[in-house]
């Protein structure tokens, strides 16, 4: 017993016969489906078409509030937060000029350290150079 021969007891008909009966099936009822949801898809089509117009003019007047808002809360922000900028410049001003000044102190005293410091080794320099004369 052949393979066709298994199909031909099977369905009635042999592999070929089995395969143009499922394609013509198969064309027919893909053919009825796209008859059938055309229809529905143009109508799904102009369904969200209209709603999106709809919905674009209905979120407009929202997205201008929204716009507002946060420009109108942006220029709050910066009302709020201009003293507390201009007081952290002036604390870092004067944080700068006092270790500037503190520096300069601690120069000048090294300065003057170093001059007694050389001053010092002169004095001893000076005989010690007379002597070995």
């Amino acid at each position: 017993m052949g393979f066709g021969d298994f199909f031909k007891k099977l369905f009635g008909s042999t592999p070929q016969e089995v395969v143009d009966k499922v394609e013509t099936f198969t064309q027919e009822n893909y053919d009825k489906v796209k008859e059938t949801a055309t229809p529905i898809i143009d109508k799904v089509e102009a369904f969200v078409e209209d709603n999106y117009e709809k919905a674009k003019e209905a979120a407009a007047p929202i997205a201008e509030k929204v716009e507002t808002l946060a420009g109108e809360t942006f220029e709050k922000v910066k009302e709020v937060a201009s003293p507390i900028v201009e007081k952290a410049e002036e604390l870092a001003g004067s944080a700068i000029a006092s270790v500037k000044e503190t520096v300069s102190s601690f120069s000048n005293d090294a300065s003057e350290k170093a001059d007694e410091i050389k001053t010092k080794v002169e004095d001893v320099v000076k005989p010690a150079d007379e002597n070995a004369d």
